[in-house]
Protein backbone atom coordinates (compact mmCIF):
# COMPACT_ATOMS: atom_id res chain seq x y z
CA UNK A 1 0.00 0.00 0.00
CA UNK A 2 2.87 2.37 0.89
CA UNK A 3 4.52 1.65 -2.46
CA UNK A 4 1.20 2.30 -4.22
CA UNK A 5 0.85 5.67 -2.48
CA UNK A 6 4.40 6.62 -3.41
CA UNK A 7 3.80 5.56 -7.02
CA UNK A 8 0.57 7.62 -7.14
CA UNK A 9 2.35 10.63 -5.70
CA UNK A 10 5.27 10.32 -8.11
CA UNK A 11 2.93 9.83 -11.08
CA UNK A 12 0.75 12.84 -10.29
CA UNK A 13 3.66 15.14 -9.48
CA UNK A 14 5.38 14.09 -12.71
CA UNK A 15 2.27 15.01 -14.70
CA UNK A 16 2.02 18.52 -13.23
CA UNK A 17 4.99 20.09 -15.06
CA UNK A 18 3.89 18.55 -18.35
CA UNK A 19 0.39 19.89 -17.75
CA UNK A 20 1.90 23.32 -17.21
CA UNK A 21 3.91 23.13 -20.41
CA UNK A 22 0.87 21.88 -22.31
CA UNK A 23 -1.33 24.65 -20.94
CA UNK A 24 1.15 27.50 -21.26
CA UNK A 25 4.36 26.68 -23.12
CA UNK A 26 3.29 24.84 -26.25
CA UNK A 27 0.23 26.91 -27.15
CA UNK A 28 1.58 30.31 -26.14
CA UNK A 29 5.06 29.97 -27.58
CA UNK A 30 3.86 28.63 -30.90
CA UNK A 31 1.77 31.77 -30.99
CA UNK A 32 4.82 33.86 -30.05
CA UNK A 33 6.85 32.32 -32.86
CA UNK A 34 4.08 33.04 -35.34
CA UNK A 35 3.80 36.64 -34.07
CA UNK A 36 7.55 37.22 -34.38
CA UNK A 37 7.52 35.88 -37.92
CA UNK A 38 4.60 38.13 -38.83
CA UNK A 39 6.23 41.14 -37.19
CA UNK A 40 9.49 40.48 -38.99
CA UNK A 41 7.71 40.33 -42.35
CA UNK A 42 5.67 43.43 -41.51
CA UNK A 43 8.81 45.26 -40.44
CA UNK A 44 10.57 44.48 -43.71
CA UNK A 45 7.55 45.61 -45.71
CA UNK A 46 7.21 48.80 -43.63
CA UNK A 47 10.89 49.57 -44.04
CA UNK A 48 10.46 49.56 -47.78
CA UNK A 49 7.46 51.89 -47.50
CA UNK A 50 9.04 54.23 -44.98
CA UNK A 51 12.45 54.40 -46.61
CA UNK A 52 15.38 55.92 -44.75
CA UNK A 53 15.16 59.57 -45.87
CA UNK A 54 16.01 62.11 -43.22
CA UNK A 55 17.21 62.02 -39.62
CA UNK A 56 13.68 61.74 -38.20
CA UNK A 57 12.95 58.65 -40.25
CA UNK A 58 16.31 57.11 -39.27
CA UNK A 59 15.57 57.74 -35.58
CA UNK A 60 12.13 56.18 -35.91
CA UNK A 61 13.62 53.18 -37.67
CA UNK A 62 16.19 52.77 -34.87
CA UNK A 63 13.40 52.77 -32.30
CA UNK A 64 11.45 50.15 -34.28
CA UNK A 65 14.60 48.02 -34.54
CA UNK A 66 15.10 48.33 -30.79
CA UNK A 67 11.52 47.25 -30.06
CA UNK A 68 11.81 44.37 -32.52
CA UNK A 69 15.01 43.19 -30.81
CA UNK A 70 13.30 43.43 -27.43
CA UNK A 71 10.44 41.26 -28.69
CA UNK A 72 12.93 38.58 -29.67
CA UNK A 73 14.71 38.83 -26.30
CA UNK A 74 11.37 38.56 -24.51
CA UNK A 75 10.85 35.13 -26.01
CA UNK A 76 14.03 33.91 -24.26
CA UNK A 77 12.88 35.47 -20.98
CA UNK A 78 9.49 33.78 -21.34
CA UNK A 79 11.10 30.37 -21.86
CA UNK A 80 13.26 30.88 -18.76
CA UNK A 81 10.19 31.88 -16.74
CA UNK A 82 8.37 28.75 -17.90
CA UNK A 83 11.26 26.54 -16.77
CA UNK A 84 11.27 28.21 -13.37
CA UNK A 85 7.49 27.91 -13.11
CA UNK A 86 7.76 24.17 -13.75
CA UNK A 87 10.13 23.84 -10.78
CA UNK A 88 7.76 25.85 -8.60
CA UNK A 89 4.82 23.67 -9.67
CA UNK A 90 6.80 20.48 -9.05
CA UNK A 91 7.99 21.48 -5.60
CA UNK A 92 4.86 23.27 -4.40
CA UNK A 93 4.83 26.07 -1.84
CA UNK A 94 7.81 24.75 0.12
CA UNK A 95 10.37 26.46 -2.17
CA UNK A 96 10.32 30.23 -1.46
CA UNK A 97 13.63 30.65 -3.32
CA UNK A 98 12.21 29.45 -6.62
CA UNK A 99 9.01 31.42 -6.13
CA UNK A 100 11.04 34.60 -5.62
CA UNK A 101 13.11 33.78 -8.70
CA UNK A 102 9.96 33.34 -10.79
CA UNK A 103 8.53 36.57 -9.38
CA UNK A 104 11.70 38.44 -10.38
CA UNK A 105 11.68 36.97 -13.91
CA UNK A 106 8.03 37.91 -14.44
CA UNK A 107 8.65 41.41 -13.10
CA UNK A 108 11.61 41.79 -15.49
CA UNK A 109 9.41 40.82 -18.45
CA UNK A 110 6.75 43.30 -17.38
CA UNK A 111 9.31 46.09 -17.12
CA UNK A 112 10.59 45.35 -20.63
CA UNK A 113 7.05 45.29 -22.00
CA UNK A 114 6.23 48.60 -20.29
CA UNK A 115 9.42 50.26 -21.55
CA UNK A 116 8.73 49.21 -25.13
CA UNK A 117 5.12 50.35 -24.96
CA UNK A 118 6.39 53.75 -23.83
CA UNK A 119 8.83 53.84 -26.76
CA UNK A 120 6.00 53.12 -29.20
CA UNK A 121 3.81 55.79 -27.59
CA UNK A 122 6.62 58.32 -27.95
CA UNK A 123 7.17 57.29 -31.55
CA UNK A 124 3.53 57.95 -32.40
CA UNK A 125 3.87 61.56 -31.26
CA UNK A 126 6.70 62.32 -33.68
CA UNK A 127 5.97 64.31 -36.82
CA UNK A 128 7.71 64.85 -40.13
CA UNK A 129 6.35 61.96 -42.20
CA UNK A 130 3.99 61.93 -45.14
CA UNK A 131 0.45 60.69 -44.64
CA UNK A 132 1.31 57.45 -46.40
CA UNK A 133 4.32 56.87 -44.16
CA UNK A 134 2.33 57.80 -41.05
CA UNK A 135 -0.26 55.16 -41.97
CA UNK A 136 2.48 52.56 -42.43
CA UNK A 137 4.14 53.53 -39.14
CA UNK A 138 0.84 53.38 -37.25
CA UNK A 139 0.14 49.92 -38.64
CA UNK A 140 3.57 48.63 -37.58
CA UNK A 141 3.33 50.25 -34.16
CA UNK A 142 -0.12 48.71 -33.72
CA UNK A 143 1.21 45.23 -34.49
CA UNK A 144 4.11 45.64 -32.08
CA UNK A 145 1.85 47.03 -29.37
CA UNK A 146 -0.54 44.12 -29.81
CA UNK A 147 2.34 41.66 -29.50
CA UNK A 148 3.65 43.33 -26.34
CA UNK A 149 0.22 43.42 -24.72
CA UNK A 150 -0.37 39.76 -25.54
CA UNK A 151 3.00 38.88 -24.01
CA UNK A 152 1.96 40.67 -20.85
CA UNK A 153 -1.29 38.68 -20.82
CA UNK A 154 0.61 35.44 -21.44
CA UNK A 155 3.00 36.04 -18.55
CA UNK A 156 0.09 36.89 -16.26
CA UNK A 157 -1.61 33.61 -17.22
CA UNK A 158 1.65 31.75 -16.58
CA UNK A 159 1.93 33.29 -13.14
CA UNK A 160 -1.66 32.40 -12.26
CA UNK A 161 -1.44 28.83 -13.56
CA UNK A 162 1.87 28.26 -11.75
CA UNK A 163 0.38 29.34 -8.43
CA UNK A 164 -2.62 27.06 -8.94
CA UNK A 165 -0.44 24.05 -9.83
CA UNK A 166 1.96 24.78 -6.98
CA UNK A 167 -0.95 24.85 -4.56
CA UNK A 168 -2.30 21.58 -5.96
CA UNK A 169 1.15 19.98 -5.69
CA UNK A 170 1.47 21.08 -2.07
CA UNK A 171 -2.01 19.80 -1.24
CA UNK A 172 -1.23 16.52 -2.95
CA UNK A 173 1.94 16.14 -0.92
CA UNK A 174 0.00 16.87 2.24
CA UNK A 175 -2.61 14.26 1.35
CA UNK A 176 0.01 11.64 0.49
CA UNK A 177 1.94 12.31 3.70
CA UNK A 178 -1.27 12.10 5.69
CA UNK A 179 -2.20 8.79 4.07
CA UNK A 180 1.30 7.43 4.62
CA UNK A 181 1.20 8.50 8.26
CA UNK A 182 -2.19 6.83 8.70
CA UNK A 183 -0.89 3.66 7.05
CA UNK A 184 2.25 3.62 9.17
CA UNK A 185 0.20 4.19 12.31
CA UNK A 186 -2.13 1.33 11.35
CA UNK A 187 0.85 -0.96 10.72
CA UNK A 188 2.43 0.02 14.04
CA UNK A 189 -0.87 -0.58 15.83
CA UNK A 190 -1.25 -3.96 14.18
CA UNK A 191 2.30 -4.96 15.06
CA UNK A 192 1.70 -3.83 18.62
CA UNK A 193 -1.47 -5.92 18.84
CA UNK A 194 0.27 -8.96 17.36
CA UNK A 195 3.08 -8.54 19.89
CA UNK A 196 0.78 -8.20 22.89
CA UNK A 197 0.36 -11.14 25.26
CA UNK A 198 -0.93 -11.64 28.80
CA UNK A 199 0.80 -13.29 31.74
CA UNK A 200 -0.65 -14.51 35.03
CA UNK A 201 1.52 -16.26 37.61
CA UNK A 202 -0.53 -17.01 40.75
CA UNK A 203 -1.24 -19.59 43.44
CA UNK A 204 -3.79 -22.33 43.06
CA UNK A 205 -6.11 -20.62 45.53
CA UNK A 206 -5.98 -17.30 43.62
CA UNK A 207 -6.59 -18.98 40.27
CA UNK A 208 -9.52 -20.96 41.69
CA UNK A 209 -11.02 -17.86 43.28
CA UNK A 210 -10.80 -16.06 39.93
CA UNK A 211 -12.64 -18.95 38.30
CA UNK A 212 -9.73 -19.75 36.00
CA UNK A 213 -9.09 -23.31 37.24
CA UNK A 214 -11.05 -26.19 38.70
CA UNK A 215 -10.18 -29.62 39.98
CA UNK A 216 -11.42 -32.53 37.91
CA UNK A 217 -11.30 -36.27 38.46
CA UNK A 218 -11.19 -36.14 42.26
CA UNK A 219 -13.08 -38.68 44.38
CA UNK A 220 -14.35 -37.50 47.74
CA UNK A 221 -11.98 -34.58 47.48
CA UNK A 222 -8.98 -36.77 46.86
CA UNK A 223 -6.81 -36.96 43.77
CA UNK A 224 -7.80 -35.28 40.56
CA UNK A 225 -6.02 -32.63 38.47
CA UNK A 226 -6.27 -28.89 38.28
CA UNK A 227 -7.45 -27.81 34.84
CA UNK A 228 -8.37 -24.51 33.22
CA UNK A 229 -12.01 -23.55 33.01
CA UNK A 230 -11.58 -21.62 29.76
CA UNK A 231 -12.46 -18.33 31.41
CA UNK A 232 -10.12 -15.35 31.19
CA UNK A 233 -10.30 -12.10 33.09
CA UNK A 234 -7.81 -9.77 31.39
CA UNK A 235 -7.82 -7.46 34.41
CA UNK A 236 -5.93 -10.15 36.35
CA UNK A 237 -3.26 -10.57 33.69
CA UNK A 238 -0.14 -8.51 33.11
CA UNK A 239 0.11 -7.22 29.56
CA UNK A 240 3.53 -7.79 27.98
CA UNK A 241 5.29 -7.04 24.68
CA UNK A 242 6.52 -10.35 23.30
CA UNK A 243 9.20 -8.55 21.25
CA UNK A 244 10.86 -7.29 24.43
CA UNK A 245 9.88 -9.56 27.33
CA UNK A 246 11.09 -13.16 27.20
CA UNK A 247 11.78 -13.94 30.87
CA UNK A 248 9.27 -14.21 33.70
CA UNK A 249 10.01 -14.69 37.39
CA UNK A 250 8.20 -17.63 38.97
CA UNK A 251 7.88 -17.77 42.76
CA UNK A 252 8.38 -21.52 43.10
CA UNK A 253 10.92 -24.20 42.30
CA UNK A 254 10.74 -25.57 38.74
CA UNK A 255 9.21 -28.88 39.88
CA UNK A 256 6.53 -27.06 41.90
CA UNK A 257 5.39 -24.62 39.20
CA UNK A 258 3.00 -25.76 36.47
CA UNK A 259 2.36 -24.11 33.12
CA UNK A 260 -1.37 -24.51 32.52
CA UNK A 261 -1.67 -22.72 29.18
CA UNK A 262 -0.94 -24.39 25.85
CA UNK A 263 2.65 -23.76 24.82
CA UNK A 264 5.03 -26.22 23.13
CA UNK A 265 7.33 -27.57 25.83
CA UNK A 266 10.38 -27.14 23.62
CA UNK A 267 9.64 -23.42 23.12
CA UNK A 268 10.48 -22.43 26.70
CA UNK A 269 12.68 -23.40 29.64
CA UNK A 270 11.92 -23.32 33.37
CA UNK A 271 15.11 -23.09 35.42
CA UNK A 272 15.55 -22.66 39.16
CA UNK A 273 17.14 -19.53 40.55
CA UNK A 274 16.71 -20.30 44.26
CA UNK A 275 15.05 -22.70 46.77
CA UNK A 276 11.60 -21.29 45.98
CA UNK A 277 12.23 -19.36 42.80
CA UNK A 278 12.75 -20.01 39.10
CA UNK A 279 12.66 -18.23 35.78
CA UNK A 280 10.55 -19.12 32.77
CA UNK A 281 12.47 -18.19 29.61
CA UNK A 282 10.79 -18.12 26.21
CA UNK A 283 13.31 -19.63 23.78
CA UNK A 284 11.15 -19.60 20.63
CA UNK A 285 8.72 -16.68 20.81
CA UNK A 286 6.94 -17.41 17.52
CA UNK A 287 6.06 -20.99 18.51
CA UNK A 288 5.49 -20.21 22.17
CA UNK A 289 2.87 -17.51 21.66
CA UNK A 290 1.29 -19.18 18.63
CA UNK A 291 -0.45 -21.71 20.87
CA UNK A 292 -1.91 -19.10 23.22
CA UNK A 293 -1.57 -15.40 23.87
CA UNK A 294 -2.22 -16.08 27.56
CA UNK A 295 0.49 -17.55 29.81
CA UNK A 296 -0.90 -19.06 33.01
CA UNK A 297 1.49 -20.50 35.58
CA UNK A 298 0.08 -22.09 38.74
CA UNK A 299 2.08 -22.00 41.97
CA UNK A 300 1.48 -24.09 45.09
CA UNK A 301 -0.38 -22.42 47.95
Amino acid sequence: MKDLLRFARASILTVLPFALVACVSKKDFEKVQAENKTLSEEKQRSQRELGVAGAATAEMQATLDDVQKSLEDLRVKELKAVRTSILVAQEGKSTPGKREELKAEIEDIRKVVKANLEKLASLQKQKGLSDQKVTTLERLIGEMRKSLEEKEATIAALEEKTLVLAKEAEELRGTVKEKEAEKEAAIAERESQMSTAYVLIATTRALKKAGLVEKKGSVLGLGGNWQRTGRFDETLFKQVDTRKETEFAVGAAPDKARVLSDHPKDSYALAGTGPKASTLTVTDAARFWKGSRYLVVMLPD
